[in-house]
């Protein structure tokens, strides 16, 4: 596997990415979904909109691995109340 380093992007060019590519969550859960990239009304990039789409897309698919290997609690209702009962 090839390692690319992606220097970090002009401040402009990063944020012409922030506004075609998001992270879209799941409406009942907030979950992550998929990674949406909004149509470009210039499809020809210049190298610095070009590495500032790459280093989001990378962003926001490193931020769902995060999302999705962080633990997860759930809170059982009725073991909670048993236990707020019990003097422990």
């Amino acid at each position: 596997m090839t390692t690319i380093t992606i220097p970090e992007p002009d401040r402009f060019d990063a944020e012409f990415a922030e506004e075609v590519i998001h992270l879209s969550r799941d409406v009942e859960t907030g979950e992550p979904a998929t990674i949406y990239v909004d149509t470009l009304e210039d499809p020809h990039l210049s190298r610095g909109s070009a590495r500032a789409i790459a280093h989001r897309l990378l962003t926001l698919a490193e931020e769902w691995d995060r999302i999705e290997a962080r633990p997860r609690l759930r809170r059982l209702p009725d073991v909670d109340e048993q236990l707020r009962d019990r003097d422990v």
